[in-house]
């Protein structure tokens, strides 16, 4: 018997509640995946979930988790397996996160997924300026010297956003000539690539948006204020989420997890940086070059 994988029927694995109220807000038919040995979230409780929907599973034992995962997928025509590795990590050690989303992995591996992913840094910010969404100041250059020559011209500080020898983009703060100076040194040595995209230091609330999307979907699961950035009122949280779901359609997004880095202030809404998490492991601490520069991949701060 064949059953037709229903794109609206979604596993939710142990969800946070930004995703379970985004995928319900939605309209989406929801299982859910609980871990067995913590209690229910009261916003497990409060879904109106139908009780056999709600999967206790081990997440101690990484065969048994594919194995129920495998078996919901078939036996209720579901259309996608959705999970946010924050929502893995909170509650559960590192090691069992890092198991259960391996088996998360392997099972998306087995079916078919649309092939676009998200742009690259320069990509995101061309595609930003020219709809005037989210636009800033940047220039893109093709070599570090063209680079520290535009960083000249913009009044410091700025970010330079570039790709590593392993293809990562770092994103690094640039408050002075020293800095410049130090950047310069340490893209050649690192080998870094073109192209290379400069752009002017944002500043304001930082905010951090978990998103996933489900063929061209994209549920905002989370607004995370970082630092002292201070909780925002409804209509601003509505600006944030109106501002990445455009990011999203416009660069076709269909399927997957996003993280977006978004600026409050007194511009408005400003999207400093989007990467897919999902597409790496993220790491247990900084790397050794992200610790001497003070950059991070993928984000502006």
């Amino acid at each position: 018997m064949i059953i037709r994988q229903a794109a609206e029927r979604v596993v939710l694995v142990r969800p946070g509640p930004g995703l379970l109220h985004a995928a319900a807000v939605a309209g989406l038919e929801v299982w859910v995946v609980s871990d067995r040995a913590a209690p229910p979230p009261d916003t497990l409780h409060s879904s109106g979930l139908a009780p056999q929907r709600i999967l206790p599973a081990d997440f101690d034992d990484a065969a048994a988790l594919g194995d129920l995962l495998a078996d919901t997928v078939l036996r209720h025509g579901i259309g996608h397996v959705l999970y946010l590795a924050s929502d893995l990590v909170q509650g559960l050690g590192s090691a069992a996160a890092a198991a259960a989303e391996d088996v998360l992995r392997d099972l998306a591996g087995q079916r078919p997924r649309p092939a676009g992913g998200l742009p690259d840094a320069v990509a995101v910010r061309r595609v930003l300026n020219q709809s005037r969404t989210s636009a800033v100041r940047a220039e893109e250059a093709g070599t570090v010297a063209e680079a520290r020559a535009l960083a000249e011209d913009f009044p410091l500080p700025v970010v330079i956003k570039s790709a590593d020898a392993s293809g990562c983009w770092r994103t690094v703060p640039v408050h002075d000539r020293h800095g410049l100076d130090r950047w310069a040194e340490q893209a050649r040595a690192a080998r870094h690539s073109a192209p290379y995209l400069v752009e002017e230091l944002l500043t304001g609330a930082k905010f951090r948006v978990e998103t996933l999307s489900v063929d061209g979907m994209h549920l905002v699961a989370g607004i995370t204020p970082e630092g002292s950035a201070p909780p925002l009122p409804e209509a601003e949280r509505a600006g944030i989420r109106a501002t990445v779901r455009a990011l999203l359609d416009l660069v076709g997004y269909e399927y997957g997890t996003t993280r977006t880095d978004v600026l409050v202030g007194a511009r408005g809404t400003r999207i400093a940086a989007a990467v897919e998490p999902g597409r790496e492991r993220p790491r247990e601490r900084p790397s050794r070059a992200a610790a001497a520069t003070g950059s991070e991949r993928g984000t502006d701060r």
